[in-house]
């Protein structure tokens, strides 16, 4: 029986150091198996930080690009408003001037450029509270119902060329001229 008990023992023996062998490369396994799955998690831990910080800056970039644009905008509509303010303001000034007695001079002034411009004698369309003082400047006065601020219109004596000389299409077209001056003063 000693015989029996010994390959008892002996069999007994081989399934333990087999059982260890499989325990020992199980653990191993185990173990690489633990450590690929940590580097796994670190790795998309890492990326998941590198993502979301360059979408935080991507974020951060928009919000500042998208300030700066509405920042400028408020600076655009503001100085369009004192643009429009400035202009108004100088329309009333015009209207004023249109009023006080130094104009009948400016009227004077205006005939003789509108002399040389147009070669002789000219005939003006103008507002009825100015005819007196256009005829005394030796325009002929062909109409008097111009609706305008000031100024008045100028045609050659047989009537082909024409010039505008109101206040209203002096500032049009000088319009640019008075943006940039109002500009220059901020």
């Amino acid at each position: 029986m000693m015989g029996v008990d010994a390959l008892l023992k002996e069999v007994e023996d081989r399934r333990n150091k087999a059982l260890e062998a499989m325990d020992s490369e199980y653990s191993a396994k185990r173990d690489e198996v633990k450590k690929r799955t940590a580097e796994q998690v670190a790795y998309l831990m890492d990326s998941a930080k590198t993502e979301a910080l360059s979408l935080s800056q991507k974020e951060v970039t928009r919000l500042e690009g998208a300030s700066k644009l509405q920042a400028k905008k408020m600076q655009f509509d503001a100085t369009e408003k004192l643009l429009e303010s400035n202009i108004a303001s100088l329309e009333q000034a015009m209207a004023e001037f249109a009023a006080s007695p130094a104009y009948p001079e400016l009227l004077a002034g205006m005939v003789k450029y509108a002399g040389k411009r147009l070669g002789g004698k000219v005939g003006v369309v103008c507002r009825k509270a100015d005819e007196a003082a256009l005829k005394a400047a030796g325009a002929k006065v062909v109409s008097a119902s111009l609706n305008s601020m000031g100024g008045f219109k100028a045609e050659n004596e047989d009537r082909t060329l024409e010039l505008d000389l109101t206040f209203e299409e002096i500032l049009r077209g000088r319009e640019d001229d008075v943006r940039a001056a109002v500009l220059g003063k901020e």
